[in-house]
């Protein structure tokens, strides 16, 4: 029997649900207990569900490639291929998802400006803006969090860095929406042909941010990486700079927005730890991370193995795609005491990997989490006796790598 014959007979391997979140942490649960490793044939990845073992695979960039993280899971139809190449669509592979050593000389560029010392200088704007969502939820007794504050609210803080104050955030999300569907989804073929003009109007937006920005110089990201380049493609190249506004005009906002509906779900669930940040708002920076490891709104990330290698026992074949199980890492009970308990007091909470590790570590991390402890700072100081809406039926992102609630309805107390 081939290893991977081998590794999609264990019984993980069939009951594994790539797409579906409910019950993802039962499941991850048994799979790190019986079958840590495992072959997925419905995707065509090996699955990697410990901690350690994400780790190792995070610290060796050169055994394990980035390059496929946000390629489709399902390859595009030929006619969408045509469709993009013949439209001009072509991202280059930017720091999410290049090897070194062009990973070091994108994310060294960027990181000079995305970095905590940009986001601290927006700390004051991003509070106005949940203040002011706050402000038009009072007097209601039940609001869609989701609708009223945590949808918009990511993108509009992508717009500080980005110089715009005035474009259309439900706009860009759309686009994210789209494009998540498109890459980490499991849509139709038809689906995916006709979402190609959608994604086409995002990479075209990206690329006009670049060309008003050559003639309109401001202080923001796009013309800080049109100055750093100043002419001269080998430090990097316009498709480069239109690439990395095209990545965080998605992962700027989508997980952030996912992450503070998954943690305020949990929150409202235990609502012991809701009533301490509400006596004790010092706690809610460890209360974020205790969220992020928790309910981890990237579950899984995507890797290339460059060389043969063996991981618990189970070999794996060259150029084989990984399937890195974050969420499942972050419920290790060899890395975190009784990890099925919410503890906003968790001491070691900051061990979790849901900005991954290593040269790769998310370089919008930092912000999410301002972002996330003034969402928190500001909801519990308005409304102290927020709930859950009883019986709701939460629906979730249908995607391979993202969890986030699509609504979620509080009784705002007021």
């Amino acid at each position: 029997m081939s290893a991977q014959a081998k590794a999609a007979s264990c019984p993980m391997a069939r009951d594994h649900k790539p797409f579906e979140h409910p019950g993802t942490y039962q499941f991850f649960s048994r799979a790190r207990r019986e079958c840590p490793v495992f072959f997925n044939e419905e995707i065509g990845y090996w699955v990697v569900t410990r901690h350690e073992d994400i780790l190792e695979i995070l610290r060796d960039p050169a055994t394990f490639s980035a390059d496929i993280a946000l390629q489709p899971v399902n390859p595009y139809p030929d006619e969408l291929v045509r469709f993009l190449k013949d439209s001009g669509f072509g991202p280059e592979k930017v720091h999410p998802d290049c090897d070194p050593p062009k990973h070091a000389r994108i994310r060294g560029i960027a990181a000079r400006y995305l970095n905590i010392r940009t986001y601290l200088t927006l700390e004051e704007d991003m509070r106005e803006m949940v203040r002011g969502y706050i402000a038009d939820m009072k007097g209601k007794g039940v609001v869609d969090l989701v609708d009223s504050l945590t949808y918009e609210f990511p993108a509009r803080v992508i717009f500080l860095l980005f110089g715009e104050s005035g474009l259309d955030p439900r706009q860009l999300k759309a686009w994210g929406t789209n494009r998540l569907a498109l890459v980490w989804g499991r849509l139709s073929e038809a689906e995916r042909i006709a979402a190609g003009e959608e994604l086409l109007a995002f990479w075209n937006f990206a690329g006009g941010i670049v060309e008003d920005r050559l003639e309109n110089p401001g202080d923001d990201y796009p013309s800080y990486l049109l100055e750093q380049r100043n002419g001269d493609d080998s430090v990097l190249s316009l498709r480069e700079i239109q690439s990395m506004l095209f990545a965080l005009l998605f992962a700027g906002h989508e997980t952030t927005t996912n992450a503070a509906g998954n943690i305020i779900i949990e929150l409202m669930r235990n609502r012991e730890q809701w009533d301490k940040l509400v006596a004790d708002p010092s706690l809610i920076p460890q209360a974020v991370e205790e969220g992020l490891r928790f309910a981890s709104s990237v579950v899984a990330w995507r890797r290339r193995t460059t060389r043969p290698v063996e991981i618990r026992g189970t070999q794996i074949p060259e150029n084989a795609p990984m399937l890195i199980c974050l969420a499942s890492a972050n419920h290790d009970e060899a890395v975190f005491e009784d990890p099925e308990t919410f503890d906003a007091e968790r001491k070691n909470a900051r061990s979790h990997i849901a900005f991954g590790y290593g040269e790769h570590f998310c370089i919008g991390g930092p912000l999410a989490r301002i972002e996330l402890k003034i969402v928190l700072e500001e909801l519990t100081a308005a409304f102290p006796e927020m709930r859950l809406v009883d019986e709701q039926e939460l629906e979730w992102n249908e995607s391979l790598s993202f969890r986030g609630p699509h609504q979620l309805l509080v009784e705002l107390g007021n």
